[in-house]
């Protein structure tokens, strides 16, 4: 499959240099979360004024939530047939043999860039420097748990940053920017900021600005964490400009999905992990100086899976793609008063259906008019049964050709070279009893910490020997690996005995050194109650084993319990000699 220009529009580019594409995506920022869509608080004077001499598109559409927006948006395809189909424990995977808009960009011999939430696999080959990345400033998962002096990663080693996290991010795409001018290439630099998702940090003169305006805490860090990004855009704008790079660098903004929390939103129905317009309806802007109609407002309904496409028209580059795209460039739109054609655009997430035929959306048993009733607040069903036959059809085809149930699992690679040291995180792994959404947490003999095993948590509430934690790893390359783990152990319960088994081999090790987590520097707002907490860990070396090639369950499970519990496991390290 071709996608790009006409030939003889790509014979007129040959003589122009590429133009550059910075591509920012916003984390849970709602379509009402702009001056621009009357929201009656917030200030967002870079993105008014960004859509003002740009194309703004009101009817932008992506996934109800983080990983598989992101899939999609690097993919031009849905993103069920991308391999991702979750958040977690290995769902938000992209799988290998999709192709990304960074390797097709890096194929036109552009210098790429990401800085910021990848979120589409933590483990190389799925790590962004696998995908056709340049450069990776800051965290595979997706969210992050403290957002200032952090330790994120840079090309993949640990790398201490100094101030607000998005802040530092911004500064890293401006430094990728300057030098990718003096290189002489073009650059395609992707900024997915991971604000304004929890959890609720910002620095005070933001939050203090919108407190002043009498929103609570919660709804004061949000607009607070907006307004810093918009003025984050702002320095990127600016280098652009002193850099004499604007004309020739094509802009996007969006956003992931919905708000998190039900806010102002126009009027939308629903919010984050919702199929309703509230929780996939996103701002959309796109400004290519010059060459972009001018404060030109777009009503037709675009998505996520369209913008490859538009991108590749627009730069003037064909790509054989060797999977079919789904979406369809919208470049046209852009340049002139044109129409798209007619089509329609699919949702699914946690059993709902949903099918977009404008101006009608079928929501599971529902039927809207959206250009009429953007709130949904008439079920006109009755009025259109035969209409409303026709979308659960044309549902049902697209839903049985993704052949959602025929996915395979993926397993956690171990022994690039690329990737000597695999991290085996708690959050990843598989729990025995069966992990469960449950307040009384204690009662299990094994659970996360922070209840639901987002990025970041870690495994406590270890007080059963026949209580386990297993991962599927997937060994590359034979070798001799060296085993090291990052845990906290109280007094009370140093001499707890446990066992990690791979396979055929196995070691067998006691933990005879206590170690106490320290309480790092809180930052939050409001308490949060779904993110684990940041803090630190003890290592400890537990052996060494030898691995062939091939896939094996990783388990971990306690031999003794001394005290009240075993250890609280934060992660285990596959360390390649």
């Amino acid at each position: 499959m071709i996608i790009g220009f006409s030939s003889c529009q790509n014979q007129k580019k040959k003589a122009q240099k590429l133009p550059n594409i910075l591509l920012i995506v916003a984390d849970d920022q709602a379509y009402g979360d702009l001056s621009l869509t009357e929201n009656p608080y917030l200030e967002t004077p870079v993105l008014d004024g960004l859509a003002k001499e740009g194309v703004f598109a009101n009817h932008f559409y992506v996934s109800p939530v983080c990983a598989p927006t992101r899939a999609s948006l690097l993919t031009g395809r849905y993103h069920q047939k991308t391999g991702v189909s979750g958040v977690t424990r290995g769902r938000e995977d992209m799988r290998l043999d999709e192709t990304t808009m960074a390797t097709i960009l890096k194929s036109f011999d552009y210098t790429t860039g990401i800085f910021g939430k990848w979120h589409n696999g933590a483990h190389y080959p799925y790590h962004p420097l696998g995908r056709g990345f340049d450069e990776f400033v800051g965290f595979t998962s997706g969210h992050w748990s403290n957002y200032f002096d952090t330790t994120i990663e840079k090309n993949g080693k640990d790398f201490q940053t100094k101030g607000y996290l998005p802040d530092v991010l911004t500064d890293e795409a401006i430094r990728f920017i300057s030098e990718s001018k003096e290189e002489g290439k073009p650059f395609f630099c992707y900024l997915p900021y991971q604000t304004p998702h929890t959890p609720l940090q910002v620095p005070d003169k933001y939050f203090n600005k919108y407190k002043e305006k009498g929103l609570d805490d919660f709804n004061a860090c949000i607009y607070g964490m907006c307004e810093n990004l918009d003025d984050n855009v702002g320095r990127l704008l600016k280098q652009l400009e002193e850099q004499d790079l604007k004309e020739n660098t094509i802009i996007v903004f969006l956003s992931d999905n919905g708000p998190l929390n039900f806010r102002f939103n126009k009027g939308l129905k629903g919010r984050k992990g919702m199929e309703d317009e509230g929780g996939v309806r996103v701002p959309f802007i796109i400004s290519w100086k010059g060459k972009t109609i001018v404060g030109k407002t777009i009503s037709t309904p675009l998505a996520h899976i369209d913008l490859l496409p538009t991108l590749l028209d627009l730069i003037g580059k064909q790509y054989e793609f060797e999977k079919p795209l789904d979406g369809l460039s919208f470049a046209s739109l852009l340049k002139e008063e044109a129409q798209l054609e007619k089509r329609k655009l699919y949702g699914e997430w946690s059993g709902r259906k949903r099918v977009l035929s404008d101006p009608y959306l079928m929501i599971d048993e529902e039927l809207f008019d959206i250009q009429k009733d953007p709130e949904q607040l008439k079920d006109i069903r009755s009025q259109h049964a035969e209409l409303f036959d026709s979308l659960q059809a044309d549902y049902k085809k697209w839903y049985d050709d993704l052949q959602v149930g025929k996915q395979e699992s993926k397993a956690i690679p171990v022994g690039y070279k690329e990737y000597p040291i695999c991290k085996l995180p708690a959050h990843e792994a598989n729990l025995f009893p069966p992990f469960e959404f449950r307040k009384d947490r204690r009662q299990t003999g094994i659970a996360y910490h922070s209840l639901y095993g987002w990025a970041h948590d870690w495994i406590d509430f270890w007080t059963k020997t026949d209580a386990y934690a297993q991962w599927q790893i997937d060994v590359v390359e034979e070798a001799n690996y060296k085993l090291e783990i990052y845990y906290a152990l109280a007094d009370e319960d140093v001499g707890t005995k446990l066992k990690i088994t791979i396979g055929d081999e196995h070691v067998v090790f006691k933990v005879d050194k206590a170690f106490i987590h320290s309480e790092l520097k809180d930052y939050d707002r409001v308490k949060r109650e779904q993110e684990a907490p940041e803090t630190d860990w003890g290592k400890l070396d537990v052996g060494n084993v030898n691995l062939k090639e091939g896939k094996y369950n990783l388990t971990i499970q306690a031999l003794d319990i001394s005290g009240k519990k075993t250890i609280e496991l934060k992660e285990i390290h596959l360390i390649k000699n």
